[in-house]
């Protein structure tokens, strides 16, 4: 009987905290405005947003220079990872402060952009205030009549009135756990821990900090640039970019693309027209992440030596005459009848390998050039013959020896290809298929 006794009241615990939590954050709490989607479709913000769901809620505007931008590419990171949880139990909803010039058309041209697949909503100035603050992302003391906004956004589920405010710029994984499974009530296991078995943690500089916190979002730093990218794989890019403009682009990459610069212009339109935020970064802080940048490229690069070791384990086949590694094209950011290439060649022979000529289909010419710096100048020559020396290798790279390709005969377009001829003085030859891509 005493069991039965505790039973109901757990019950009853139960269902009061479910009823306190329904009454404190229902219908009664937020107000039921109209908003529109961005198919143009009219929806009440409580009924049809909010009701027994668990939600992701940010503010935005198209036209934001720095912040927006972040978070939108953040939250399709969180996207990615929740995957087909997004629409059918958990709810993504980016709503703008500016509506007069945020129309739904606009937003859905802001939402393709970033291959975002949540509801982007615009509706009455005043209404989307009211759901600010209610929301506790309304400020009043920063609201001086421009688009400032706190960046925050908040994260709940409305059937159990669990609600906590979470800043954008977390790990999306972090995020993603926190949406998915805490809001929705899971718990992790509780296993005992000694903080002895715990792992050291690594000193991070303030580069890869800067990194993290402000790059990570829409670029990578591994030579592969993810497909649907809002920004360019930074690998190398300090070897392909003058560094003066690279500083100058950290620190004001609204100014050079209102300036028309060439490459913020090119880079603007083929990562489809998102430009990249103004980060606020000083001089210093545009030094040490690039100096981070440049410490990772060349702690990726030095993993070829390794793969040579594995190479000389496994010969190739007899016909070959080298093993190739990162062998690419670079598509132009602007259209140009030369293009360069680059690739590592190993000889696993035991004398060395002479490349005398490279044909191929796509281009009128290839020829192999490298920069030099002559009296202080940088001056670049063609190698008529390239030596590659027993049992070691040669490397082709952005600002070394390259491949100069002329005259294309196709489009050069970045996830293409292009076939190569490597002619050697033995009088043996190898084909050679060299993806082209963008860094």
């Amino acid at each position: 009987m005493q069991h039965a006794k505790s039973f109901i009241l757990i019950a009853l615990c139960l269902f009061s905290n479910f009823v306190n939590a329904e009454a404190r954050w229902g219908a009664k709490y937020f107000p039921n405005v109209e908003l529109t989607d961005h198919n143009g479709k009219k929806v009440k913000f409580f009924d049809d947003m909010l009701k027994d769901k668990i939600v992701v809620i940010n503010f935005i505007y198209t036209s934001c220079p720095d912040s927006c931008p972040l978070e939108t590419a953040q939250l399709v990171k969180v996207q990615n990872i929740l995957g087909d949880r997004i629409g059918n139990d958990v709810f993504i909803y980016s709503i703008t402060i500016d509506p007069d010039v945020d129309t739904y058309q606009v937003m859905n041209s802001y939402r393709k952009k970033f291959g975002a697949k949540w509801d982007f909503m615009t509706g009455n100035e005043q209404d989307i205030i009211q759901i600010r603050k209610k929301l506790g992302l309304y400020i009043e003391e920063i609201q001086d009549g421009s688009n400032n906004h706190n960046v925050s956004m908040i994260i709940g589920n409305q059937k159990t009135g669990r609600w906590m405010k979470r800043s954008p710029f977390e790990n999306p994984h972090v995020l993603a756990d926190q949406i998915g499974n805490w809001l929705d009530g899971w718990k992790a296991p509780q296993t005992k821990r000694d903080y002895a078995d715990a792992p050291k943690l690594r000193n991070i500089s303030r580069g890869e900090q800067l990194y993290r916190t402000r790059c990570a979002i829409c670029h990578t730093l591994t030579g592969n640039e993810l497909k649907g990218a809002v920004g360019p794989d930074l690998l190398g890019v300090i070897d392909i970019r003058e560094k003066q403009w690279l500083y100058d682009w950290l620190k004001a990459p609204d100014q050079m693309l209102a300036k028309k610069d060439p490459i913020a212009v090119a880079l603007y339109k083929k990562y489809n027209r998102v430009a990249m935020p103004n980060m606020r970064l000083n001089q210093s802080e545009a030094k040490d992440l690039l100096e981070h940048i440049d410490l990772e490229t060349k702690r990726i690069r030095a993993g070829e030596g390794k793969i040579f070791e594995t190479f000389k384990e496994v010969k190739e086949p007899a016909e070959d005459q080298v093993a190739v590694m990162n062998a690419w094209v670079r598509e132009p950011i602007v259209e140009s009848d030369i293009h360069a290439g680059y690739f590592t060649l190993f000889n696993m022979n035991d004398t060395p390998l002479i490349l005398q000529s490279i044909e191929s289909k796509a281009y009128g010419k290839v020829e192999i050039h490298e920069m030099k710096h002559v009296n202080g100048l940088m001056k670049m020559r063609e190698i008529e013959e390239l030596v590659i020396p027993a049992n070691g290798k040669v490397t082709l790279a952005p600002r070394g020896m390259h491949l100069m390709l002329i005259k294309p005969n196709q489009k050069i377009k970045s996830g293409g290809q292009v076939e190569l001829k490597l002619k050697f003085k033995n009088g043996k030859t190898q084909n050679l298929v060299m993806p082209i891509r963008s860094k």
